[in-house]
C-alpha cells in the first residue's frame, strides 16, 4: 500500500510561498466522515494547491465549524509512482492533477462524493476516497492517503487566513473612509443644491408676480384702447350710414331729373319731326327762300358742331361714370373687409349699384343736367375716398394692436410653461438625490455591519485560542 510521504507539511516548512499555485479555487462541499461505526456528513472547505517548478500537489480539508480540524493529502513524484502501481493509474503526474480537479468538480456538482475514512480507531491516518454512489455497489474511483494536520500547520494556515482578513479589513476601512468623505461631499453638495433651489424658487415667485402685474396692467390698457377703438368704429359706421342715406336721396332726385329730361327730349324729337315735315313742304319754296335756306344751313352746321361737342362730352361723362362705379365697388369691398357687421347692407349696396348702372345708361342720354351733377359726384367721390382712407388706417391700427395682444399672450403662455416645468423638475431632482443618498447609506451601512461582525468573530476566535 502507498503511504504518506515524510515531507507531508513541506508546503509549510519550505520558504517557497511564492511558488504555491492554486489549481482550483477554494470550495465548500459536504464530506462524509466514517470513524468506527459512526458516519456523518460535515461541510468542509477544500483547498487544492501545487508547487510550481516541482511535481507536488496538496489537498487540504478543513471543517467549516472548527477549522482546527484540518486534513492534508500531499502527493509528490515518489508517492505518485507508488500510487500508480497500487491503483493501476495510466496517466502522468500532470494528467493525474487534471483528473483530480475534474473529480473534485464532480463532487461539487453531486456526481461523486468525498469520503474520509479512518484507518485506525484512534489514529491520525485517513483515506480520502472519490466515491460514485450506485444502486448495487458504490464505486471508488481514487483513494488518496490523508492525515490530520499537526498544530503548527494548522496555525500556519490560520495565520495566513488572518493576514488575508486583516488586509481585507484594512482595504475595507480605507474604502469606508473614502465613502464617508464622498457622503460628506455629497451632503454638502445637496445642501448647496437645496439653497440654490430655494433661491430659484424665490426668484421664480418674484418673476411670476412681476410678470402677472405687468401683464394685468398691459391687458387693462389694451382693453381700454379696444373699447375706444370700438366706440370710434361705431361712430364712423353711423356716419357712413348717414352719408349713404344722403347719397341715396340724391340719386332719387337725379332719377327724377332724368325722367324730366327724357320727356323734354321726346318733345324735342317731335318738334324735329314736325320741322322735317315743314322742310319737305317748303322745298318748293327753295328758290324763293335761298337766303333763308343759307341761314338755316349755317344754323344746321352750327347745330351739328354743337351736337358733336355734346357727344364728346357725353363720352367723357360715360368714362367718368365708369370710373366712379369702379371706385364705388372698391369702397364697398374695403367696407366689407373693415366691418363684418355690414354684411346685411351688401344687398342694399348691390341694389344701389344696379340703380347707378341704370342711372349711368340714362345719364348718357342726359346732356346738360349731368354736367351740373358731375361736380356734385366729384365732391362725393372725394368724401368717400377720404372716409375709406380713414377706415383703412383704423383697420391697420386694429390689426397691429391684435398682433401685440397675440404676442403678449404667447409670452404669457411660454412663461407659464417654463414655470410649470421648473416646478415639476425640481421635486424630481430632489427625490432622485434623496434616493441616491439612501441607497449609498444602505449599501455602506450593510458593508460596515458585515465588517464589524467579521472583526468581532476574528477577535472572539483569537481570545478562544489564547
Amino acid at each position: 500500500m502507498w503511504t504518506t510521504p515524510s515531507n507531508g507539511d513541506s508546503f509549510v516548512n519550505m520558504d517557497c510561498s511564492k511558488n504555491v499555485v492554486t489549481i482550483m479555487p477554494s470550495v465548500e462541499m459536504l464530506v462524509s466522515f466514517s470513524h468506527d461505526t459512526m458516519r456523518a456528513k460535515k461541510p468542509c472547505l477544500l483547498y487544492a494547491e501545487r508547487m510550481d517548478f516541482k511535481e507536488m500537489m496538496q489537498l487540504r480539508l478543513a471543517e467549516k465549524a472548527d477549522q482546527r480540524r484540518m486534513y492534508i493529502t500531499t502527493v509528490d513524484c515518489t508517492s505518485f509512482h507508488e500510487l500508480k502501481q497500487d491503483q493501476c493509474l495510466n496517466v502522468t503526474f500532470a494528467g493525474f492533477m487534471d483528473n483530480v480537479v475534474r473529480m473534485l468538480r464532480d463532487c461539487q456538482s453531486g456526481k461523486l462524493e468525498l469520503h474520509l475514512a479512518a484507518r485506525e480507531p484512534n489514529g491520525t491516518d485517513y483515506q480520502l476516497q472519490f466515491v460514485e454512489i450506485r444502486s448495487f455497489k458504490n464505486l471508488i474511483h481514487l483513494c488518496l492517503p490523508c492525515r490530520s494536520a499537526p498544530l503548527n500547520t494548522v496555525l500556519y494556515y490560520i495565520n495566513l487566513m488572518l493576514d488575508a482578513s486583516h488586509k481585507k479589513c484594512f482595504l475595507l476601512e480605507e474604502s469606508i473612509q473614502q465613502v464617508q468623505l464622498e457622503l460628506s461631499s455629497q451632503r454638502a453638495h445637496m445642501d448647496r443644491l437645496g439653497a440654490e433651489n430655494s433661491k430659484l424658487r424665490e426668484a421664480l415667485a418674484e418673476n411670476t408676480q412681476r410678470l402677472e402685474e405687468q401683464h394685468s396692467a398691459e391687458l387693462q390698457q389694451m382693453q381700454e384702447q379696444l373699447s375706444k377703438v370700438n366706440e370710434q368704429r361705431s361712430s364712423e359706421l353711423e356716419r357712413n350710414r348717414r352719408s349713404i342715406s344722403s347719397i341715396q336721396t340724391q340719386l332719387e332726385k337725379a332719377n327724377a331729373d332724368k325722367c324730366d329730361t327724357k320727356i323734354a327730349l321726346e318733345q324735342a324729337e317731335q318738334r324735329t319731326q314736325a320741322l322735317s315735315d315743314e322742310l319737305a313742304s317748303c322745298k318748293s319754296r327753295m328758290c324763293s327762300l335761298k337766303e333763308q335756306n343759307d341761314k338755316l344751313h349755317s344754323d344746321k352746321v352750327n347745330a351739328k358742331k354743337h351736337e358733336r361737342k355734346l357727344e364728346y362730352k357725353i363720352e367723357d361723362l360715360k368714362q367718368h361714370t365708369a370710373e366712379l362705379q369702379e371706385h364705388i365697388q372698391r369702397g364697398n369691398k374695403e367696407k366689407a373687409n373693415v366691418a363684418a357687421e355690414l354684411e346685411a347692407e351688401k344687398k342694399i349696396l348691390h341694389t344701389k349699384r344696379q340703380a347707378l348702372e341704370m342711372a349711368s345708361e340714362e345719364i348718357a342720354k342726359a346732356n346738360q343736367i349731368i354736367l351740373k351733377q358731375n361736380q356734385e359726384i366729384l365732391g362725393h367721390r372725394k368724401t368717400i375716398g377720404w372716409r375709406t382712407e380713414v377706415a383703412l388706417q383704423q383697420e391697420k391700427a386694429i390689426q397691429e394692436k391684435e398682433k401685440l395682444l397675440s404676442l403678449r399672450e404667447n409670452e404669457l403662455r411660454e412663461a407659464r410653461i417654463t414655470i410649470k416645468e421648473l416646478r415639476e423638475e425640481i421635486p424630481h431632482q430632489l427625490l432622485s438625490m434623496r434616493q441616491f443618498a439612501n441607497t449609498l447609506e444602505k449599501k455602506y451601512s450593510s458593508q460596515i455591519l458585515t465588517l464589524k461582525e467579521r472583526l468581532s468573530g476574528t477577535c472572539t476566535g483569537k481570545e478562544n485560542r489564547r
